[in-house]
């Protein structure tokens, strides 16, 4: 409900804002942008919700679950008496529902979302993009730019295209000045991330393209992409493995391994072709990390169409699965199907994870283990420290200097992390 009138913020606008967020890394970058405008707006961004007098939730729908950890967190908000405003992918597909609801004083969909601070009584900033904001720092080590947003694929099970729009991408002369300024701060990893990436077009510039254009220019630093679609991946991209500034490893989301469910899904490739993909890219680059998302129990999935996904995980070595037991969404096509009972779809996901891990525990021993990394330190206390590999393995080794530092490390063991992520433990 919109329970808090502006020209009332304005009187007794509230200047302490606590930012928690849900989902993906665009969520992340998007938070930070917020905190950012924020600030310049004269609002403090607050360390905990305790000491906030606004709790912004920058909510996620890509399951059932987030959708209920979203309602959770605007809750317990509300019963603390802050003041609760819902925005993101959550907030705008289901924004009637959560507007007449009692657990949200203010709700912004996504296409608002930059215009928090005018909401909540703040000065106005001039100029600015609405779709592209742009962020000069991160809370974190690794820094992100947000080249792209919306997609136009309609996967059966998601909710996406509904929150985001259609696909739009941000002008590479803005990229690469983003990315200049990043590296200038000081960061020393840099995340080109969006809803789709893979869909990066602007005036004949493609990803392949504008990945070539940062890449050209000078430094000690690690350009990272995030999730790519299978069927829209550029080979060029695949070309740049090797080059000191590209980090060694894609993101490719799989969804499924059976082409009967890839069908059903709406999604544009086969097995073979995914599989035709990673072949190629270890052509290139024998080490290269390679990581996914398999969504397991999806409506109709058989043991046979199940065990297809785990004959495909076991040829590709994956160095980290995402497992999402299907989530039925409304108005996607998917919730119209019938669903496979929960304790099936829990069976499953530990099947795949058991799987994949005795699967990148093999590629690990053999590309990874006794072979110098280098990792940059986001982490570093009594002696030891942690960070990523360009493979994107986390690594634990004694450590005595700075953090946003690049060291390179002999990876002796590995272990299974709580996370159900690989560890590398380090000399």
């Amino acid at each position: 409900m919109l329970t808090f009138p502006a020209f009332f913020r304005k009187i007794y606008p509230m200047k302490s804002v606590y930012i928690v967020t849900l989902g993906c890394k665009l969520n992340q970058f998007e938070s930070e942008a917020l905190a950012e405008n924020l600030r310049g707006s004269g609002f403090d961004i607050a360390p905990s919700m305790e000491s906030s007098d606004t709790v912004v939730v920058n909510t996620c729908t890509v399951t059932n679950q987030a959708d209920a950890r979203s309602r959770q967190i605007l809750r317990k908000a509300k019963r603390m008496g802050k003041y609760a405003v819902a925005t993101g992918c959550y907030a705008t597909s289901d924004y009637d529902a959560i507007a007449h609801s009692d657990f949200a004083d203010l709700v912004i969909g996504n296409n608002n979302k930059f215009k928090l601070a005018e909401f909540l009584g703040g000065i106005v900033l001039p100029g600015g993009d609405a779709d592209f904001p742009s962020v000069a720092s991160f809370e974190r080590t690794r820094a992100y730019i947000k080249i792209q947003d919306g997609c136009g694929k309609y996967c059966s099970y998601c909710k996406i295209p509904f929150a985001r729009g259609k696909s739009r991408s941000l002008a590479p002369e803005k990229i690469v000045s983003a990315m200049n300024r990043l590296l200038a701060n000081g960061y020393n990893e840099i995340v080109l991330t969006g809803v789709n990436i893979s869909d990066y077009r602007y005036d004949g510039e493609t990803l392949a393209s504008l990945t070539g254009k940062l890449l050209d220019i000078h430094g000690d630093f690690r350009i990272r992409l995030s999730s790519l679609q299978p069927d829209e991946f550029e080979p060029r991209l695949a070309e740049y493995l090797g080059h000191p500034s590209f980090a060694n490893h894609f993101h490719l989301s799989l969804q499924s391994g059976c082409d009967t469910v890839l069908r059903r899904m709406n999604r544009h490739y086969t097995g073979r072709d995914f599989l035709s993909l990673t072949s190629l890219i270890r052509a290139k680059s024998p080490d290269c990390g390679i990581t996914t998302d398999i969504i397991v129990g999806f409506p109709g999935e058989t043991e046979s169409e199940f065990d297809e996904t785990i004959a495909l995980v076991k040829e590709a070595e994956f160095t980290r699965v995402h497992i999402f037991p299907y989530s039925p969404r409304s108005g996607t096509c998917a919730a119209g199907m019938k669903d496979v009972h929960g304790d099936i779809k829990s069976a499953r996901e530990r099947i795949l994870r058991e799987t994949y891990l005795d699967y990148a525990g093999k590629f690990v021993k053999r590309h990874v283990i006794g072979k110098t990394q280098k990792v940059l330190v986001e982490k570093a206390e009594k002696g030891m420290a942690e960070g990523y590999t360009s493979n994107y393995l986390r690594a634990v080794f004694p450590y005595h200097g700075e953090t946003n530092r690049f060291a390179e490390v002999s990876p002796e063991s590995y272990s299974i992390a709580k996370d159900w992520s690989i560890d590398l433990a380090c000399l």
